[in-house]
């Protein structure tokens, strides 16, 4: 049987880093949660993980769904973001 002794201190600073990042992931996903109808481009990037200039190029390829308001402004429904991550899903392969 191995054991492992590990400094309790040494661990603490690797336990808050973890926590802290699971917070924020828990943050980011509770917006998927929110009552809107539309997210700007900044946020529906955010919330498929992407960078705005990814989400961007994934629009203009005719990728993703979106709704151009007043302004030339592009949003995207909850429904254009979570059918072009079905889109996305892939069975693994055996």
């Amino acid at each position: 049987m191995l054991e492992l002794k590990v400094d309790e201190s040494a661990l603490r600073p690797l336990v808050r880093l973890v926590v802290a990042e699971v917070l924020a992931e828990l943050e980011r996903l509770q917006r998927f949660q929110q009552d809107r109808l539309v997210y700007s481009e900044a946020e529906a990037a955010d919330m498929l993980g992407l960078r705005q200039h990814q989400l961007r190029d994934i629009r203009r390829e005719s990728k993703i769904g979106h709704t151009t308001i007043v302004g030339r402004r592009i949003r995207y429904t909850l429904a254009d973001l979570m059918t072009y991550l079905s889109r996305q899903h892939q069975e693994p392969e055996c």
